[in-house]
């Protein structure tokens, strides 16, 4: 599996976002192509690769020169229960990281929040209800200082 940085608007973005809309609005009766993703460009897109093929990606947004936002994290059906969405997670912090970010928070769906426990994530405030389904805030502060940030086409355990 490989973590590397996704162009806005190129190819591998056009996949990005059908992923998006296969695994997190087609369920709940919505579709990514009815949303403006014009804002999209200036935040961070990634993707972990099999092969080429594209099986999870995830959103990060600068918040501060420390904190950033994650957003956005799928895996393709076909990939999930395989460890892809703990890496895509690790390998983004790690990236992260090594460009000064130490925070890091979500909007995360109820259901989906112990798989964040899990990683090292605290639920914080209470849960609210965000494109018709439950979720809470989720945070996380590295306490450490980790490996060097993943470079661009760098396999990422």
């Amino acid at each position: 599996m490989t973590f590397l940085e996704i162009e806005f608007g190129s190819d591998d973005f056009r996949k990005e976002c059908e992923l998006r809309d296969k695994v997190l609005r087609a369920p709940i009766g919505l579709c990514l192509q009815d949303e403006d993703l014009s804002q999209e460009r200036r935040q961070m897109h990634f993707g972990l690769f099999d092969e080429g093929a594209l099986v999870a990606c995830v959103i990060a947004v600068a918040l501060s020169p420390t904190e950033a936002k994650i957003r956005q994290m799928a895996v393709d059906g076909g990939h999930q229960g395989q460890g892809c969405g703990r890496r895509i997670i690790l390998c983004l912090e790690n990236h992260l990281a090594g460009q000064g970010f130490v925070h890091f928070s979500m909007h995360a769906r109820m259901s989906a929040a112990g798989f964040y426990e899990k990683l090292g994530y605290s639920k914080t405030g209470r849960e609210f209800i965000e494109v018709g389904i439950p979720h809470i805030k989720m945070e996380k502060r590295l306490t450490i200082t980790p490996a060097a940030g993943v470079s661009r086409g760098a396999s990422c355990r």
